[in-house]
C-alpha cells in the first residue's frame, strides 16, 4: 500500500518521460515517511482523447490509494510534495493535481 495512479495526457509525452513521473510520484511517497518502500505501487496512463474546460490540452493528475488511518494533514503533505516534486522535474504550462483517498473497508489484498 498504496496504489498510486498517475493519469497524464499524451500531449505531455515530450516534456516528461513514464520513468520520470513513476519516479518523481513514487519518491514523494517515500519521503513521506507514512509507507514502507516495499509496498508503494504507482502506475501511469495517458489519454489521447480527452476534455478539459479550462481549454489546456496537458495534465496530470496523480491519486493515491492508501488504508485508511492516516491524517487530514498528512494526507494533503503528501498531495503537496507529488505537485511539487512534478514542478521540480520541470514540468510547465500543464495542469498538475495530487489526492490522497481512503479504501474502502471491503478491499481486499493477496500475494503469492
Amino acid at each position: 500500500m498504496p496504489h498510486c495512479v498517475i493519469e497524464i495526457s499524451n500531449q505531455l509525452s515530450s516534456s516528461v518521460t513514464p520513468d520520470q513521473l513513476l519516479r518523481c510520484v513514487f519518491d514523494a511517497h517515500v519521503k513521506s515517511g507514512l509507507f514502507e518502500t516495499d509496498h508503494i505501487k504507482v502506475r501511469c496512463s495517458g489519454y489521447d482523447h480527452h476534455i478539459s474546460g479550462t481549454g489546456s490540452d496537458r495534465f496530470i493528475h496523480a491519486t493515491s490509494h492508501i488504508l485508511a488511518g492516516r491524517t487530514a494533514d498528512q494526507k494533503q503533505q503528501l498531495s503537496n510534495m507529488i505537485v511539487q516534486g512534478l514542478i521540480d522535474i520541470g514540468i510547465n504550462s500543464a495542469a498538475m493535481s495530487a489526492q490522497v483517498v481512503d479504501l474502502a473497508p471491503s478491499y481486499v489484498s493477496f500475494t503469492d
